[in-house]
C-alpha cells in the first residue's frame, strides 16, 4: 500500500522564501507588499514568502536570482511593482536638499542628485549596486566616449559636473542617477561598436552596449506618476536615442511616448514649473535635453511619420546659454560658443516643424480650411528666406566643414557644422515636397546638393553622428525613387546613375562599421547594374558608355566632386532629350524598397 501524500507545509520559523534560503540570507517581511519579501522587491521577482513548499529539492520554477534574471529588458508597464498609490504616502521621502542661488556653486556634497523639490526614492537593488561599483572604471571610459561623439549632438550631462557625481559613487546609490549612466553607456557603446573614432573599444568586448541598456531599463521608474527625478527623464531620452542606433525603432517610438508623458505629468516644458533653486549648471542641463529632444521627436516625426508630441508654440523653455561648470571662463573670446551653432540647429527644426505641419495638412482628408492653399509659393519662398536670413548672421566657424583634429574643444564646432548641413539637407527635401509638381531635374539637383554637402562631412564626424545619418539619407531614396518611377530618357538615366552610384560609395562608408547593417550600398549598385542592362538591351547605353569612359574614382565622390559636371548638365538647366522618353519595368525596381527607406506616405516626390 503506498505511503499517503505527504501534507504540504507552510514556512513557520525561518519565514523564508526559497531565493533568500538558497543564498543564506535573512528573509525580511515586507509592509508594504506582505507577499513578497523585502529582498524579491528588491530585485522584483517572484516570491515564495508564505506559499507551500514544493517537494524535494529546489525552487520553484518561477522563482529566479538577480543571475537569471530574464526580464530585465521589459517595459516599465510590465515591470510595474504591485503597490497601491495611496501606500506610497507611507515612504520616507528625501529630505529637502538646499537652496543653490545663482551666484553659488553647486555643492555636490550637499546636493547628491539635484536641486530638485522633494520625491520619493526607489532604491538600487544590490546586484546592480555591486555592477555599478565593479564598472566605474569602464563606465569612466564609456562616458568619455560620450563627451567625444555625443555630446556635440545631444549634451545632456554637463561633463564637470557629471565626473564630481561619479567620484563621489553617485551611481552606486542614485536609481534615478545610476538609469542615466547606464544609458549613456549603453549609447556611446553601442557608437563605438558601430565605427565611432573615440578609442573605447576595449571597454566594449569586456561589457556590451545590450548590458548597460538592460541596467538602465532595470533602473527606470516603476510608476511615472510618481517620478519627478530629472535623471529619469534624461535616461529615458538617451534610450530613445540607444534604440535608434541599434534600429530598434519600435523601442525608440516606445521611450519617446515615455518621455513626453514624464514631461507632461510635470509639466515641464515650462519653466516656472521646475523645481526652485535650481544651480544655473542644472537649469542649463535641463535646457539642452527638451530642445535637444524636441529636434528628435521632429526628425522621428518625419521619417517614421510619426505624430510630434511637443510643438515648437508648447515650449515655456529658454534656449541653453552655454554656461557650464567649466564653459563660463573658458571659451576663447575670438570665437561664438559652439553652443551658438547647437540653437541654429534648433531653429531649423522648428521650421522644419511648420512646414511639416502645412505638408500634413495639404494631403490631409480631414482638412477643414477650405479654399486656404498651404502649398502656395509665397509660404515656401518666406520660410525659405528666414533659412537664407538665419544662416547667413551665422559665425563663420559654423559654416565650415573642418576635418576632425581629435581635440573635443575644436571638434564640437566640426559637429555642429556637420549637424547644420544634415538638418539643413532635410529641410531642402521637405521644401521640395511642398513645390508644385517639381520635374526631374529639379528633384536631381536637389539630391546632387545635398550629396556633394554629405561627402564633404569629414568621414569621423559621419560615423560619429551614425545610425541618425542613415535615415537622412532615406529621404534622398525617396526622392530618387520618384524619378525612376516616372518617364525618363537615357541622358536623365545617366544622371540617376551617378547619383545612385554617389550615393552607394556614402553609404558604404557609413555601413561598414554599423552593428545592424542593411547592405543598401551594395544593393545600389546592383540596381545601378540592372538599369544599364535593361538600357543596353532597348538599344541604347551610348550616353552610359560614355559615361562610364569618362568616370572618375569613387574617391572623387568621397570629396565631394560629381562627374555629372563632364557629361551633362542639369543644375538650373534643362537636360537634353537624347533618346525618346521610356519607362523602367517594374521589376527592375522590386527591391528599391531598402532598408533605410522613409515611410512618410505624403511625401509628394
Amino acid at each position: 500500500m503506498p505511503a499517503p501524500p505527504r501534507p504540504r507545509r507552510l514556512l513557520r520559523n525561518s519565514r523564508a522564501c526559497d531565493f533568500c534560503h538558497k543564498r543564506r540570507i535573512k528573509c525580511q517581511e515586507n509592509l508594504l507588499d506582505p507577499s513578497r519579501c523585502q529582498n524579491c522587491v528588491e530585485f522584483d521577482i517572484s516570491c515564495t514568502y508564505l506559499r507551500p513548499l514544493r517537494r524535494g529539492r529546489g525552487s520553484p520554477k518561477n522563482a529566479a536570482g538577480p543571475g537569471d534574471r530574464s526580464d530585465a529588458g521589459q517595459n516599465i508597464a510590465s515591470n510595474a511593482r504591485r503597490v497601491h498609490p495611496e501606500e506610497l504616502g507611507a515612504l520616507p521621502s528625501t529630505t529637502q536638499p538646499p537652496q543653490v542661488g545663482d551666484d553659488q556653486p553647486l555643492d555636490l556634497a550637499d546636493a547628491s542628485s539635484s536641486a530638485a523639490s522633494e520625491r520619493r526614492s526607489e532604491p538600487l537593488s544590490p546586484a546592480w549596486q555591486g555592477f555599478a561599483r565593479t564598472s566605474t572604471s569602464a563606465i569612466k571610459k564609456l562616458l568619455s566616449v560620450y563627451h567625444k561623439t555625443v555630446y556635440p549632438i545631444f549634451p545632456y550631462f554637463d561633463p564637470v559636473r557629471l565626473e564630481q557625481r561619479l567620484e563621489m559613487l553617485e551611481h552606486c546609490r542614485s536609481r534615478a542617477f545610476f538609469c542615466s549612466v547606464m544609458a549613456a553607456c549603453a549609447l556611446a557603446s553601442a557608437r563605438v561598436r558601430d565605427g565611432a573614432p573615440s578609442g573605447g573599444q576595449d571597454v566594449v568586448g569586456i561589457i556590451p552596449a545590450q548590458m548597460f541598456f538592460a541596467a538602465a531599463e532595470e533602473a527606470l521608474p516603476k510608476d511615472l506618476l510618481q517620478s519627478q527625478d530629472f535623471d529619469y527623464l534624461r535616461g529615458i531620452a538617451l534610450l530613445a536615442l540607444a534604440s535608434l542606433q541599434d534600429a530598434r525603432i519600435g523601442a525608440m517610438q516606445m521611450y519617446i511616448g515615455h518621455y513626453f508623458t514624464m514631461l507632461a505629468i510635470n509639466q515641464w516644458h515650462d519653466e516656472s514649473n521646475w523645481p526652485t533653486g535650481l544651480h544655473p549648471t542644472e537649469r542649463e542641463e535641463r535646457r539642452r535635453l527638451y530642445w535637444s529632444f524636441y529636434t528628435l521627436d521632429i526628425y522621428s516625426s518625419i521619417v517614421w511619420d510619426g505624430c510630434i508630441h511637443f510643438q515648437e508654440s508648447h515650449a515655456k523653455v529658454e534656449y541653453p546659454t552655454g554656461r557650464n561648470c567649466n564653459e563660463a571662463e573658458s571659451a576663447p573670446l575670438e570665437r561664438a560658443h559652439w553652443i551658438v551653432g547647437w540653437n541654429f540647429t534648433t531653429d531649423l527644426y522648428r521650421i522644419l516643424e511648420h512646414n511639416l505641419s502645412r505638408l500634413r495638412t495639404r494631403s490631409s482628408r480631414f482638412h477643414l480650411v477650405a479654399g486656404e492653399s498651404v502649398s502656395t509659393p509665397t509660404l515656401n519662398v518666406s520660410s525659405q528666406d528666414r533659412v537664407n536670413e538665419l544662416y547667413l548672421a551665422l559665425p563663420p566657424i559654423f559654416k565650415q566643414l573642418q576635418p576632425a583634429t581629435g581635440d573635443p574643444a575644436q571638434d564640437v564646432y566640426g559637429f555642429q557644422a556637420a549637424n547644420i548641413q544634415a538638418t539643413m539637407a532635410l529641410l531642402k527635401m521637405i521644401s521640395l515636397s511642398l513645390e508644385s509638381d517639381p520635374d526631374a531635374e529639379r528633384k536631381c539637383s536637389v539630391v546632387s546638393d545635398i550629396l556633394a554637402t554629405f561627402h564633404q562631412v569629414p568621414k569621423p564626424h559621419l560615423r560619429a553622428i551614425s545610425a541618425p545619418l542613415i535615415y537622412h539619407i532615406g529621404g534622398i531614396g525617396t526622392i530618387l525613387g520618384s524619378v525612376m518611377e516616372g518617364p525618363l530618357s537615357e541622358s536623365s538615366c545617366c544622371v540617376v546613375r551617378d547619383l545612385l552610384l554617389s550615393m552607394a560609395v556614402l553609404l558604404e562608408s557609413l555601413e561598414a562599421c554599423l552593428h545592424r547593417s542593411g547592405g543598401a550600398g551594395q544593393r545600389l549598385r546592383s540596381l545601378v547594374a540592372r538599369i544599364e542592362e535593361y538600357i543596353v538591351s532597348r538599344g541604347g547605353g551610348r550616353a552610359i558608355q560614355a559615361q562610364q569612359a569618362a568616370d572618375i574614382p569613387a574617391s572623387a565622390f568621397r570629396e565631394g566632386t560629381s562627374n555629372n559636371n563632364k557629361s551633362s548638365s542639369w543644375d538650373g538647366a534643362a537636360l537634353p532629350d537624347l533618346s525618346g522618353q521610356f519607362q523602367l519595368p517594374d521589376e527592375l525596381l522590386q527591391d528599391w524598397t531598402w532598408p533605410f527607406a522613409m515611410s512618410n506616405s505624403y511625401l509628394s516626390f
